[in-house]
């Protein structure tokens, strides 16, 4: 991960600093001018890889609030470039902040519009950093941070007028409800800096100067209730400060050392005699604010760097995802490798089991492979084996329903083939079929059956036929059933003679026929 290199400018002076895990250390710094351009230029070729944030400290700030009518997308971002224009010559280093929206007749929206007015102190360094190409993170000003400082240090909601010493002078700035509403830099001299004295009555001056200003540019109500006043005193100046604080009734003075807010704010180390630039150096490397003042044509670098970081942690997700994938299928291979194992121990384990039981078993006259082909045709001829089952208990059904009819024979055959039978007389006798047409004619499984009737007179001619005809219907009515031939006990066909004794019955002589039926089997 590249380093974080913080370049913090004022009118005079350029100074670099890197920042690293909450502790802060000066890199070098450059005095304003063609000489100390050129040594940041050589600098920055020589410093490796990292992201750069500039903060600028300069008086030459300006602050401006405005409502435009509520607009979202395109249209909002034309309207804010126009008024940015309208307001400021050099647009290059300048921001619109959104303080909220308000709802009266129309929906407005507060904005807050920062530039610097004076980019030509500012432009040398921008553009050695440009020509270096290094990654260069944004432009801020000292404003944007301190409603972050002063909600760490528990303004987040109240208004309040902070104030803090830096190498560029007092720099008071007046946030409200966690958002910046100004924002001022009064420079010092030398002399004032290097006495205590000195800087507690800047301290009182300069609150109460600005104090006075918000309130006659109506920024501070003049009937209002007291404002916060959060003056940050340099290190061990706490009380000096605090003796000499602004004696406006309107202002609730809090003094806070330096030591302090670096403790609170989790800067771990600061550099010797650094002002209140370091508070907010650390805010900005830790936590950037969303709003800076650069353009794009500066932050080419950046936008590079941060492609080529999306490919570098696109290509670890895939790499990662990879990795888990593989890990599954090596855990997976082993598994089967241990399952593979396992049956192959238990296969062992039934071979050596069948062994000590047929080593048991008597000698057989034939081997194995013999024995097991000879079950193995076995298996195929009961397939194709046939019972008369089926057709047995088609008959049983019917005979049930037929108590007069009293079975004689049964003769059943797998596999016959019926010629065709005539046209007229019912039914006959089933005939083989001549070689000639016997592979087109149907093959059946049948069943040849004699039978009397029982209870019943020689000579009733007509009940015999109707007891026969009943159990020959039964029988064409099971599901599959062809009724082949019908023989009866008399010849009743239109074509020949009654034969037997009518009107005579003899003892003893009881009506017998046959019936020949079957089911199809399929070719």
């Amino acid at each position: 991960m590249p380093a974080k290199r913080l370049l913090y400018l004022t009118a005079g002076r350029a100074t670099a600093y890197l920042w690293s895990s909450g502790r802060l250390s000066t890199d070098a710094s450059f005095l304003a001018g063609e000489e100390g351009v050129t040594a940041f230029a050589a600098y920055l070729d020589a410093a490796p890889s990292s992201l750069f944030y500039v903060l600028a400290d300069v008086v030459e700030e300006d602050f401006h609030q405005e409502n435009i009518p509520f607009l979202r997308g395109g249209d909002r971002r034309t309207l804010l470039e126009r008024k940015l224009a309208q307001r400021y010559r050099d647009t290059s280093l300048s921001v619109a902040l959104s303080l909220g929206v308000e709802r009266g007749q129309r929906r407005e929206e507060r904005i807050l519009f920062s530039s610097f007015t004076n980019t030509q102190q500012l432009h040398p360094w921008l553009m050695a950093l440009r020509d270096s190409e290094v990654p260069v993170v944004g432009v801020y000003s000292v404003a944007l941070i301190a409603p972050q400082l002063a909600t760490r240090l528990g303004h987040k909601k109240t208004p309040c007028l902070m104030v803090s010493l830096s190498q560029a002078g007092l720099r008071q700035s007046y946030i409200d409800g966690g958002q910046l509403r100004f924002s001022r830099l009064g420079p010092l001299e030398p002399a004032e800096v290097a006495s205590p004295e000195r800087v507690a009555d800047a301290f009182d001056r300069e609150t109460t100067r600005v104090y006075q200003y918000l309130t006659a540019m109506r920024v501070l109500p003049r009937e209002g209730g007291p404002v916060d006043a959060l003056l940050i005193a340099p290190p061990g100046q706490a009380a000096a400060v605090g003796d000499t604080a602004a004696g406006v009734a309107q202002l609730r003075v809090r003094v806070v050392d330096f030591d302090e807010v670096r403790r609170k704010i989790g800067l771990r180390s600061a550099p010797a005699g650094a002002g209140a630039e370091a508070l907010y150096l650390h805010l900005l490397a830790a936590h950037p604010p969303a709003h800076q003042y650069a353009k794009e044509n500066l932050r080419g670098s950046y936008r590079l760097h941060q492609w080529r970081a999306g490919l570098v942690a696109g290509g670890a997700v895939v790499l990662a995802a990879c990795l888990l994938y593989a890990g599954s299928e090596a855990w997976e291979i082993m598994r089967l490798h241990d399952a593979v194992d396992q049956d192959r121990a238990q296969t062992a384990a039934a071979q050596q089991s069948y062994g000590r039981v047929t080593a048991q078993f008597p000698v057989m006259p034939t081997s194995t492979d013999n024995l097991r082909t000879t079950m193995q045709e076995y298996r195929v001829v009961a397939a194709q084996t046939r019972s008369p089952r089926d057709l047995l208990a088609e008959l049983s059904a019917v005979l049930t329903n037929a108590p007069r009819i009293e079975l004689e024979q049964v003769r059943w055959e797998s596999d016959v083939r019926i010629a065709e039978q005539p046209k007229e007389g019912g039914p006959a006798a089933p005939r083989p079929a001549s070689a000639a047409t016997a592979g087109a004619q149907p093959r059946y499984e049948a069943i040849e059956l004699a039978a009397r009737v029982r209870e019943t007179s020689a000579s009733d001619y007509r009940g015999i036929q109707l007891l026969v005809d009943q159990f020959v219907d039964q029988l064409r009515k099971r599901p599959g059933i062809e009724v082949l031939a019908v023989k009866m006990p008399f010849e009743a066909s239109s074509r020949t003679q009654l034969a037997g004794d009518i009107g005579t019955e003899r003892t003893g002589d009881i009506p017998r026929f046959t019936v020949t039926f079957g089911r199809r089997i399929a070719p």
